[in-house]
C-alpha cells in the first residue's frame, strides 16, 4: 500500500496522467488491498481444512446414528455420506466462516450455520456430541412405532402406529402402520379385532403391498378362534387373488392344517401335497411331508403313517422347521417311527432300532416345546425291552436314561421303572 502511495506521489509531481486516470488507479488500487486483505494479507484464496462428525436420529424412545443422510458445505464442492455410525467427514473445504447442510429425504432438512474451518485443521461439529435430526412427522411416527415393536412395547406400539394412520392417512407409511395394528392385535391373540383391522387395511389401501399379508392374517384370525371352515375360505383367497404373493406356500399348507383341525384328514393330505408339488423350494414343503405322516398316523393308520414319516427323514434330512433355523424335522418323524411300531403297532424290536436312531444321530433333537426328545427316546427303549420280557435289557436301558439325562422327568420314570422290575433281572 505505501509503495502505491509514494507511485501515487511520483506520478503526481511528474505531472503525468490526468486526474481521471489516478483515480481509477487508486480505486483499482484499494479494490485489490481489499481483497488481499480477504484471502491474501490474512491467509492465502487456497487454504482449506475440513469438517466432520455424526449425525443422529431423534426417535420416540432415544436417538439412534442415521445412515444415508447427504451433509454438504459451502466453501467446498465436495459432500460426503453418514454411514452406519453417522460419521461424516468433508475434506478440501475453504477456510472461514462456513455453513453446513443435512438432508435426507423423509427428514427435515438442517443447516448448521457459522462452522469456522481454519486452515490445516479438521473442525468437529457440535462439539464432538451428535448432531440430531428428525424425520418428518409420519415417518418419525412410523419409526418409532416399529421401535417400540421391536422392543415388545406393543401398546405404545399400537398408540403410535393409530396416531399415524388418524393424522397422516395419505402418508406413504399409513398402510405400513394399519397393517401392523392389525398384526399386533393378532399375537395379543385379540383375533376379533385384528380381523377388523386387517379389513380396514383391504378396504382403504387396496394397493398397498401389505394386502396379501392383511388376507393371510384374516386366515389366521379364523384359524385363532377354531372357525377353520372360514379360515380355509380366507386362506384360499390369498391364492386366488394375489397369485404373485410370497405367501401362497404358507396359505397353502395354512389351508392344510385347517383341514387337519377339522379331522379331515384325507382332504388334509391332499392339501398336504399340494405344499409338495406347487411349492417344493418353500420352507414348508418338508413340514407338510412330516404332516402327512401325522394326518396319517391320526387317522390311525400307522403303517402308512411310518412310511410318510420315512419321506420326511429321507426327502428332507437337514429341513428345518419355519422360522427355527436349528430345530430339524426329521428327529420328530424319527419319533413317531418308533412311537408307531411300539405303542401302536407293538412291534417292540422294530420300535428298538428306530428309537436309538434318534440318540445316535440327533443327539440334540427338542420338541416345540424345547423339551429333549433323546431322554425321551431313551426311555422308550427300556419300554419296549420291557414289553419283551427282556429284564435285564430293560434295566439297562433305563439305567442310561438316569446316567445320560439326569434330572428329567423321564429319570424319575425310569428309576420307578427299574424299582417295579429289578427283582426280574439275576445278578451277573
Amino acid at each position: 500500500m505505501l509503495l502505491l502511495i509514494k507511485n501515487f506521489e511520483k506520478i503526481k509531481n511528474d505531472k503525468g496522467p490526468s486526474p481521471v486516470i489516478l483515480s481509477s488507479i487508486i480505486l483499482l488500487s484499494l479494490l485489490l488491498s481489499f481483497l488481499l486483505l480477504l484471502n491474501g494479507c490474512l491467509f492465502s484464496p487456497f487454504s482449506q481444512g475440513s469438517v466432520e462428525g455424526y449425525i443422529h436420529e431423534e426417535t420416540v424412545i432415544d436417538t439412534r446414528p442415521l445412515e444415508g443422510a447427504l451433509v454438504s458445505i459451502t466453501g467446498s464442492s465436495n459432500t460426503a455420506l453418514t454411514d452406519t455410525d453417522g460419521y461424516f467427514r468433508i475434506d478440501e473445504v475453504g477456510i472461514g466462516v462456513r455453513t453446513l447442510t443435512i438432508t435426507k429425504a423423509n427428514y427435515i432438512t438442517y443447516k448448521i450455520l457459522s462452522v469456522v474451518i481454519k486452515e490445516g485443521e479438521v473442525t468437529l461439529i457440535n462439539n464432538g456430541n451428535p448432531f440430531v435430526v428428525r424425520a418428518v412427522d409420519d415417518k418419525y411416527l412410523f419409526d418409532g412405532g416399529i421401535l417400540y415393536y421391536d422392543s415388545g412395547e406393543y401398546t405404545d406400539a399400537l398408540t403410535t402406529f393409530q396416531q399415524l394412520v388418524n393424522d397422516f392417512p395419505d402418508s406413504q407409511y399409513a398402510d405400513d402402520a394399519q397393517y401392523y395394528i392389525g398384526f399386533i392385535n393378532e399375537k395379543n391373540m385379540d383375533y376379533i379385532q385384528a380381523f377388523l383391522e386387517y379389513q380396514e387395511l383391504i378396504n382403504n389401501y387396496p394397493d398397498s403391498p401389505y394386502i396379501d399379508d392383511a388376507q393371510l392374517g384374516i386366515g389366521n384370525c379364523f384359524y385363532g378362534t377354531y372357525d377353520y371352515s372360514h379360515a380355509i375360505e380366507a386362506y384360499q383367497k390369498v391364492i386366488d387373488d394375489y397369485p404373485e404373493s410370497s405367501l401362497l406356500a404358507l396359505a397353502q399348507y395354512s389351508i392344510a392344517q385347517s383341514y387337519r383341525k377339522l379331522a379331515n384328514y384325507e382332504q388334509a393330505i391332499l392339501e398336504f401335497s399340494k405344499v409338495i408339488e406347487y411349492y417344493s423350494e418353500s420352507d414348508y414343503a418338508a413340514p407338510a411331508q412330516y404332516y402327512i405322516g401325522y394326518s396319517y398316523y391320526e387317522a390311525k393308520d400307522y403303517s402308512q403313517a411310518i412310511l410318510e414319516f420315512q419321506k420326511t427323514i429321507d426327502n428332507y434330512p437337514d429341513s428345518t422347521w419355519p422360522g427355527e433355523s436349528e430345530r430339524l424335522i426329521a428327529p420328530c418323524a424319527q419319533y413317531y417311527i418308533g412311537w408307531c411300531y411300539g405303542q401302536k403297532l407293538e412291534q417292540w424290536n422294530d420300535a428298538i432300532p428306530a428309537f436309538q436312531l434318534i440318540i445316535d444321530n440327533y443327539p440334540n433333537s427338542t420338541w416345540s416345546s424345547g423339551n429333549e426328545i433323546t431322554p425321551d427316546s431313551q426311555y422308550q427303549i427300556g419300554w419296549c425291552y420291557e414289553q419283551l420280557e427282556l429284564w435285564c435289557e430293560a434295566i439297562d436301558a433305563y439305567q442310561l436314561v438316569i446316567d445320560n439325562y439326569p434330572g428329567t422327568s423321564w429319570s424319575n420314570l425310569a428309576e420307578g421303572r427299574l424299582n417295579e422290575i429289578g427283582a426280574n433281572c439275576p445278578p451277573s
